[in-house]
């Protein structure tokens, strides 16, 4: 062989995994949620092993108990000592515990709603809000002839989710008519507003998972009383509201949002872009209401029913 070939043959071993030890060793990733009953227990292992599929590798789960969540200088030592390159915290005590571990440890915050302002610099996090586009997406699926849809919302609660709400319906050729309001005597009066002057199925409610701007009690059965007389299409990002009668929901899917956790953590871990600081969940399935759907007169096909995830009313 001769000295061009043994060295061409050095500079491209030098370039296999083998030789790389970034490449060698898979990073060491923990996922952090509080100690729970069933079914939240489930859910959050179901995570955990989407997380285990995208990485190829086992996580190590931290189960806190409520004195660990309050206190968590234990778990950072934890942390520190398994030499955890980049964690993920689950739930509502995940974004306490996050605020309050080493700065420089990438986190990455799921399985909870959460806005943008409640997370620290070191994470990024993806929302149990459903997007927009997906949302949207379905209902164009469902209803093709669906122009306009309105959302009524508080702004204080709602206006990013909103925001980028707009720019989805622009993509997807939709009217997005959101309206803000601040208090439910004004979201009660735009509501019947809208439901007086409903027209026809080209314009269809959405009811945001999150809706100060709702009296779940009282406003909610009433539109829906009146969208089942009127033929008035309604959906909504809250999964409650298909047993009550709203048209069509997405809900998470625990398995695939773990995979975009594990994804996040990666990226997060080694310094990319991540694009906004909170992601809306992407990882759907659907749940729809089967009796709604047949009053509207839609033609459901085969194919699309075999995507429903769940349906109501319960056989």
């Amino acid at each position: 062989m001769t000295i061009r070939a043994v060295l061409t043959l050095l500079f491209w071993w030098c370039f296999l995994p083998i030789c790389n030890p970034a490449h060698a060793k898979p990073p060491t990733v923990g996922v952090i949620y509080p100690e729970v009953r069933e079914p939240y227990r489930t859910v959050f292992e179901e995570i955990a092993r989407g997380m285990e599929q995208e990485l190829g590798s086992a996580v190590i789960h931290y189960q806190l108990s409520e004195s660990q969540i309050t206190n968590p200088a234990v778990l950072q030592e934890q942390l520190r000592a398994d030499s955890i390159d980049v964690a993920v915290t689950l739930g509502r005590a995940g974004v306490y515990v996050a605020k309050s571990l080493d700065p420089a440890l990438p986190i990455v915050i799921g399985a909870t709603v959460i806005h943008p302002n409640e997370v620290p610099s070191n994470a990024t996090a993806i929302s149990l809000t459903p997007a927009p586009e997906a949302m949207f997406a379905y209902l164009k699926q469902l209803v093709p002839e669906i122009k306009k849809i309105t959302v009524i919302y508080d702004p204080r609660q709602s206006a990013w989710e909103v925001d980028h709400a707009v720019q989805a319906a622009k993509i997807l050729g939709l009217q997005l008519n959101a309206q803000a309001t601040g208090n439910l005597k004004d979201s009660s009066d735009l509501y019947r507003q809208l439901l007086d002057t409903a027209q026809d199925s080209t314009e269809a409610l959405w009811l945001p998972r999150e809706n100060a701007a709702m009296d779940e009690q009282s406003l909610l059965p009433e539109i829906l009383k009146e969208a089942w007389e009127k033929n008035f299409v309604v959906f909504s990002s809250n999964l409650e509201h298909v047993r009550k009668g709203v048209l069509f929901s997405l809900f998470p899917d625990n398995f695939g949002m773990g995979r975009s956790l594990a994804n996040l953590a990666l990226r997060k871990m080694r310094g990319e872009q991540t694009g906004s600081t909170v992601q809306l969940l992407k990882d759907l399935q659907v749940a729809v209401n089967l009796r709604t759907a047949d009053h509207l007169g839609l033609r459901i096909t085969n194919q699309t029913r075999r995507e429903f995830a769940l349906v109501f009313p319960t056989p």
